[in-house]
């Protein structure tokens, strides 16, 4: 007698396995087949300043949060590993600022003062990587940890002592 052969499980699976990824496998020699062709082309210049949180003060006080993201332009030659080196003391440069000089505008507790903040990190990514290496610092988000907006002129915003439940 013959005895008829059927196949197992595992070779069922195996054989949807390798019919499911055989076109995965072939695209895969065409993406290098693309990066090799577009080596020469420069990466796009720049570096994602993680968030960070800049107080807002007024009149001495801390009334809002703002949590800021930012990215850096770099010019062309620029070594983005050297900026992530140096991020750590940038970062402390922009809160130690914020405390001493803060970037509060004048009609809203939600945002920061944008063109003062870009230009102090313009100006702090010279002294920490040399002049020139970055081109520009764009504000990607701002985040109010509240939804305040200032009082009208001449008004000091409350106190924690003057609002009673």
């Amino acid at each position: 007698m013959t005895r008829l052969v059927t196949p197992s499980r595992r070779l069922l699976l195996a054989a949807a396995f390798a019919a499911v990824s055989a076109p995965a496998f072939a695209s895969s020699g065409k993406k290098e087949e693309k990066k090799k062709e577009g080596e020469g082309q420069a990466l796009d210049p720049t570096y994602k300043l993680g968030s960070m949180t800049i107080p807002i003060i007024a009149n001495g006080r801390i009334v809002n949060y703002v949590f800021v993201a930012m990215t850096l332009k770099l010019k062309e030659g620029a070594d983005a590993a050297a900026l992530k080196d140096q991020e750590p003391m940038l970062r402390d440069a922009i809160v130690r600022a914020a405390y001493k000089t803060p970037f509060t505008r004048a009609d809203t507790w939600k945002e920061v003062d944008g063109p003062r903040l870009t230009s102090f990190v313009l100006s702090q990514c010279g002294v920490l990587l040399g002049k020139g290496k970055v081109a520009s610092v764009e504000i990607v988000k701002q985040i109010p940890r509240q939804q305040l907006m200032p009082p009208k002129s001449g008004v000091k915003p409350p106190s924690q002592g003057d609002l009673h439940p």
